[in-house]
Formats: C-alpha cells, sequence, structure tokens
C-alpha cells in the first residue's frame, strides 16, 4: 500500500537552500512500482526519464527498507563495473561465496548468483544509467534476455534498468530487440505538473509559482535552484547571467544525451521558439527531414496540438509547440544570447531580454496550467467533458484558449489572461464572440480565469465560473 508521505525528486544542493529528503509528487509513479515489487515471479522493470528528471532518486526512494542492490554505471570498462557491482554486492548481502578481491566474470554470473539470495524474499537489482553498461558490455541485452528466459522470471528478483538515453531505453523494448516482450512493467518518469513543482517553493505567491514554473518547467533538478528568498531577478541573474550555471547550457545536454542527432533538434526547437508553429514553416526553417517533428514528438520534446473539436488522426491543421517550459524558455532567451552571456554580459539579457518580455511569455504557460486545472476539474465531475483542448478558426482571426469536449462537442468554453487586474466584461464579451464563431450556445459554461481574478460582474453572470492564479494552485 502506498504510504501517507509526501514524495520528492532528485535534489543537489546548488543554490544554499535548505533541501529535504521529501519526494515531491510521484505518487503514480511509486504506486505502480510497488505493485510490481508484490507480485510473484521475476519482474523485469525498464524506467525511463529525460536526465536530472529524479529517476534515481524515485528509486532510491522506492527501495527504502527493502532489500536491494542499487548499482550506478560510471562510464568503466566490462572489468571495472563487474568488479564495483561485486564490491557492493559483496558489502550489501555480505555473500560467503564471493570473498574479498573476487568479482563476478559476467553480467550473466553476477544475476544467476543472486538468484540463491532471492528465494525467500523479494531482491530488488537497479542498474542505474544502463546505457553505459550497454556501451562497456557488448550484447548486454541478449545476455540479460538470456539470463531471464532460464532462470530470472521464475526467480524472485526484480530487475530494473534505468537510464536516460531515451534513444537506446526505447530500443531496448523494440520488436525484434532481445528483451522485447519481456518486460512485465515500463515506467516514463516525466516532469512535475505545474501543482507538484510549486511545492518547491511553497511559501510563494501562486503567480511566482507560475512564473517558475514557467521558467524553470518541472524538472526537480531545475526547480531546486531557485531560492525562494531572492526575487525574480535575483533568481534569473543567479541561473541565466552567470555563464557557470548549470542551466545555462543544460537544455544542450538534454538534447546532446538523450538524442541520435541533437542537431537536428535544436533548429526545430529553434524555430519553434522564434514563432514558426506549422509544419511546413518548420520545415523549411530548420531544414530537416519530415519524419524529424514526429520523431520529437514522440521524445515529448514537442507537443502537436490540433483544434479540440478535431479528431486529431484526420486533422490537417497542427500547430507545434515545445512541451518542456524551460526549453520554451531557453530557445527564446537563453539560446541567441548565449555569446553575450559567455562574455559576461548575462546582466543586460536579464535586464534587456528576459525581463522586459516576461509577462508575454507567460501568456502560453499560464493557458496550459489553466487548461490542466480545468482537466482536473473534468476527471472530477465538476465540469461536463472528456478532454480538454483549444480551438482556432481556418482563418486565424479567432481563437479560444480552453475548449471543453465531449467526443469532440464542445461542452465548455473559457479564456486565460496573465494580467494583474481582475478581469471585466470586456473580456466575457470576447470570449462571447468567439463562441458564436465556434457555434456554442449559452448552456455550455463560460470559463474566465486570469492571474488577479475576475471582477464581481464577471462572478455573478449566468453561467460563468471565474478563477485566480490562487484557485488554480489552491
Amino acid at each position: 500500500m502506498l504510504p501517507a508521505m509526501q514524495l520528492v525528486c532528485y535534489t543537489t544542493c546548488m543554490t544554499g537552500n535548505i533541501h529535504s529528503n521529501r519526494l515531491i509528487g510521484r505518487r503514480e509513479e511509486l504506486a505502480n512500482l510497488y505493485r510490481l515489487a508484490e507480485r510473484p515471479g521475476g519482474q523485469l522493470v525498464l524506467i525511463s526519464g529525460r536526465r536530472r528528471i529524479g529517476k534515481s532518486f524515485l528509486l532510491e526512494h522506492f527501495i527504502h527498507d527493502r532489500r536491494a542492490i542499487f548499482y550506478q554505471a560510471t562510464q568503466q570498462t566490462e572489468t571495472a563495473e563487474l568488479a564495483a557491482f561485486s564490491d557492493l554486492v559483496r558489502g550489501t548481502l555480505g555473500v560467503d561465496d564471493l570473498p574479498a578481491g573476487v568479482a563476478y566474470p559476467s553480467w550473466e554470473s553476477a544475476l544467476t548468483s543472486l538468484v540463491k539470495h532471492a528465494r525467500d524474499e523479494r531482491l530488488i537489482v537497479v542498474l542505474d544509467e544502463f546505457p553505459y553498461l550497454c556501451e562497456s558490455t557488448r550484447g548486454l541485452p541478449s545476455i540479460i534476455q538470456r539470463w531471464w528466459d532460464r532462470v530470472g522470471k521464475r526467480s524472485g528478483i526484480m530487475l530494473i534498468v534505468c537510464g536516460s538515453a531515451q534513444t537506446l531505453m526505447e530500443r531496448l523494448d523494440d520488436t525484434g530487440a532481445p528483451l522485447y516482450h519481456r518486460f512485465t512493467g515500463k515506467l516514463n518518469v516525466r516532469m512535475l505538473s505545474y501543482r507538484d513543482a510549486a511545492q518547491f517553493t511553497p511559501q510563494l505567491s501562486a503567480a511566482d509559482k507560475a512564473r517558475i514554473y514557467a521558467i524553470l518547467g518541472g524538472t526537480p533538478f531545475n526547480l531546486d535552484q531557485w531560492d525562494p528568498d531572492h526575487g525574480v531577478r535575483e533568481n534569473l541573474l543567479d541561473l541565466f547571467a552567470d555563464p557557470m550555471s548549470s542551466l545555462v547550457d543544460s537544455a544542450e545536454h538534454v538534447l546532446t544525451t538523450e538524442l541520435p542527432d541533437p542537431r537536428v533538434a535544436y533548429r526545430v526547437l529553434q524555430a519553434i521558439a522564434l514563432g514558426k508553429s506549422r509544419f511546413a514553416e518548420i520545415h523549411d526553417f530548420a531544414e530537416v527531414h519530415e519524419r524529424a517533428l514526429p520523431r520529437l514528438v514522440g521524445f515529448g520534446l514537442i507537443d502537436r496540438r490540433i483544434p479540440a473539436t478535431e479528431d486529431r488522426e484526420k486533422s490537417k491543421r497542427s500547430l507545434y509547440t515545445i512541451s518542456d517550459p524551460y526549453l520554451r524558455f531557453y530557445f527564446r532567451f537563453i539560446a541567441r544570447n548565449r555569446g553575450l552571456i559567455e562574455r559576461g554580459l548575462g546582466v543586460r539579457v536579464v535586464d534587456e531580454q528576459i525581463l522586459p518580455h516576461l509577462d508575454d511569455h507567460m501568456g502560453f504557460s499560464f493557458e496550459e496550467i489553466a487548461r490542466t486545472f480545468m482537466l482536473e476539474l473534468v476527471r472530477k465531475g465538476e465540469v461536463p467533458g472528456d478532454d480538454v483542448g483549444s480551438w482556432w478558426s481556418r482563418d486565424g482571426q479567432q481563437e479560444i484558449d480552453i475548449v471543453g469536449t465531449s467526443n469532440l462537442r464542445p461542452t465548455f468554453i473559457g479564456t486565460v489572461k496573465w494580467r494583474a487586474q481582475a478581469l471585466d466584461m470586456r473580456v466575457l464579451r470576447d470570449l462571447e464572440r468567439d463562441a458564436a464563431v465556434l457555434g456554442i450556445d449559452e448552456s455550455a459554461p463560460r470559463i474566465v480565469i486570469g492571474r488577479g481574478g475576475c471582477d464581481e460582474r464577471v462572478l455573478t453572470s449566468a453561467g460563468v465560473r471565474g478563477y485566480s492564479a490562487e484557485d488554480l494552485y489552491r
């Protein structure tokens, strides 16, 4: 049973903040791991996700108070890796058949030897940074496949392979791969939600939490570096004006360590950040193969948006956006100013390039937060529908920020404004004008969401629900 506790992600002390060992979010991921561990027989689990997303911390939390071997590969030779793994096993299990100075001769013999230690009680074996082991041991997936088929699946071992190189990790379960259809569980660790991300800075206002999410996204490593005792400008200077800051080049590390050709991803993300949102525009600007965009959608780096009332498989009206708020911020403000930052002019970048345009940048991120909030209400049954998206007319003249749907038919509509002042009736009238174009009658609820909420006339209008940023985080 999932313990009644708050969960966290991998944290590194970078800013001098006081960190705790709480696990923020990850309840569903942890519950799935618990369920797999409680099943009878062997378990073979594949865990993937972007670097610094919190995979290792999640696994460390999962194995707490359990019999487990947690081995993190270090890009050494096979002999060195096996020696280090053997030392870890010896220190953890105190095995008599592995004298000091003796190492397992192969990964197959190591795993086979551990089977006897799992006869009476589950033994969890974690091979973290698994791609490194694949580099040092040729044919490692085939070796594990042979071990699994012969003894692993009937043993008490739960073997978890974990890694950040998404291309390699994805191929482990491809058709024809040695481990195809052998994994008993797969888990892709994704970014934290806007609500979970806010738990890194619980003392701040909802508006500041939204700003931080729009700048750093849902990556725990990033969020952990925001100093809540300093303002937005001070944090931007610390995190992006200093060429020594890890966040100045972190985005490029994400691309180079996880993708087969990071240059393609870089050009596509740069094109989108410059306002190219349609397939043809991105294709022409970035000069990439037509399969590049679907591939990046599959990796979770970009999203393909379509009007909420259209079938995803049939619609030709796609718009592409950058999925991760941090990458969206990075490619809009940092990538093109890296030269200035490297030359010691980062303060100028923050004061002249970022701060004057931050409210404008907040618009889309706040809309995404609002759509997530409304989807939560849909799941609770508080508003009708089965999905939430947005809509725009064919000529691009009308756009509706929030459209709830049921079987692609509108069930409610809404508008979102990153505006400090309470939204008034003019905003509601604009929404009604767009509703007429979409053909929605007055029976569908109207949703009005503003950073500073709505005024009394909007809140008391028939069929209207108004929310502030504080409501979205409450």
